[in-house]
């Protein structure tokens, strides 16, 4: 995750005054002589009755609304940011100020990811220029590219799905498209699109990012609230330091999902992944994703952080995470008919592997040793029993453990 940069230009203005009320004056001819486009402005102040996005609520001031405002028009509209703000205090803040746009804006991919903005401040005002990193022919094959792949991920999505279904699938999804960018975060700069949704959707290689962005533009058209969240995570992580992961709000409940993590990447190749790893992070709540995670506080509460949030939730429900609702459990070993029914679909369907979780009135080790020792066997007969010729179970299937989550998980290996 990149931090703002601003490239400040020094500038000095010497007036000789002559007016019995000299700053007044000295306003005057600032405003005349570097007045804000006025079709800009006037779109500007029209769009702030549009605005509702949670970055746009966290701003103070109306002179914040109003720059969040000029950035909307300008880079939706294909301009250059260029604006005039007073110097009222907004200047300190405008790292934050863009941050709160890209927080409601993951579709705008090209905001220059290396600097930012650059500034030239006088005695009374300041010009800001947000930098783009795609300009004019670029930014439109750039745009198309990207409009085709988010179109194709949504048609792909199948009909009938609620939130979570469709929340799954994007997460899958992403996952299978993208990989995370190693040697972009090995370096202490920007080399591509590794921070945006651009570089997650259309390159397949990000960072944490650009897996954020990328998966709550998805979320958003697929009618799902869904916001970032600024933190750091453990250090000693592959992925540790300053990091950005997701809130999704189902039914009125929020959870985290950490879409960078659940693209679990092992060392070892021969290492086998299963659904687990990959829905580690899916719909957590705020206690466990504190273990590992660190959440910056929301914009306004603290001035020292490297970045702050638009919205923090806070994240209680444990109804839609991807354990209790989307993996089988095994409660008793002698009375698991439907147990054995969803194992043999998985099979019937083809899949390479079948997660469960291990109730916990069950003693998990004795548990573990007992389907390995016999109640494996047995399932495994049953499902090459109620499936075709084309969907039999052979030799080589596996147990693996997972005792920290709880759940344990079958390769299934085919005939």
């Amino acid at each position: 995750m990149k931090k703002f940069l601003t490239a400040a230009l020094a500038a000095s203005l010497t007036i000789t005054l002559t007016a019995c009320n000299p700053v007044s004056l000295l306003n005057q001819l600032l405003v005349d002589e570097n007045a804000n486009d006025p079709k800009i402005e006037s779109a500007a102040e029209q769009r702030r009755e549009e605005l509702e996005g949670y970055g746009y609520k966290a701003l103070k001031t109306d002179e914040e609304r109003r720059v969040y405002s000029i950035l909307d028009v300008s880079l939706t509209e294909g301009g250059n940011p260029h604006f005039v703000i007073n110097n009222d205090g907004t200047l300190d803040n405008m790292g934050n100020i863009l941050e709160m746009y890209k927080s409601d804006h993951p579709e705008v991919f090209w905001i220059d990811d290396s600097y930012g903005y650059e500034y030239v401040s006088y005695a009374t005002y300041t010009e800001i220029d947000v930098l783009i990193s795609m300009q004019d022919s670029e930014l439109s094959k750039a745009k198309e590219e990207f409009n085709e792949a988010v179109d194709r991920i949504l048609n792909d999505m199948p009909d009938g799905l609620s939130d979570y279904e469709k929340e799954l699938y994007i997460n899958d999804t992403l996952l299978d498209r993208c990989e995370y960018d190693d040697e972009a975060a090995k370096k202490d700069k920007v080399i591509g699109n590794e921070q945006n949704a651009y570089g997650a959707l259309v390159d397949g290689k990000a960072v944490c990012e650009g897996y954020t962005r990328a998966f709550q533009l998805l979320c958003q058209k697929a009618g799902i609230d869904c916001v970032p969240i600024n933190g750091t995570c453990e250090s000693d992580s592959p992925m540790g330091g300053n990091h950005i992961w997701n809130a999704v709000c189902l039914e009125g409940e929020w959870y985290y999902v950490d879409s960078t993590w659940n693209d679990f990447q092992p060392e070892d190749s021969e290492y086998m992944l299963t659904d687990i790893e990959r829905h580690l992070y899916f719909n957590v709540t705020t206690e466990r994703i504190k273990q590992d995670h660190t959440i910056s506080p929301v914009y306004g509460e603290k001035s020292d952080m490297d970045y702050c949030n638009a919205y923090v939730p806070e994240c209680t429900a444990e109804k839609y995470n991807y354990f209790n609702y989307s993996v089988p459990l095994l409660s008793d070993l002698d009375d698991c008919y439907e147990f054995e029914e969803a194992l043999s679909l998985a099979v019937e369907q083809g899949r390479d592997t079948f997660e469960f979780r291990i109730d916990d009135s069950l003693d998990y080790d004795g548990t573990v040793e007992k389907i390995i020792d016999s109640y494996a066997l047995d399932w495994f007969d049953y499902s090459n029993s109620v499936n075709d010729e084309g969907h039999q179970l052979g030799d080589g299937c596996m147990v693996y453990s997972y005792k920290e989550l709880n759940v344990a998980a079958f390769s299934l290996e085919y005939e």
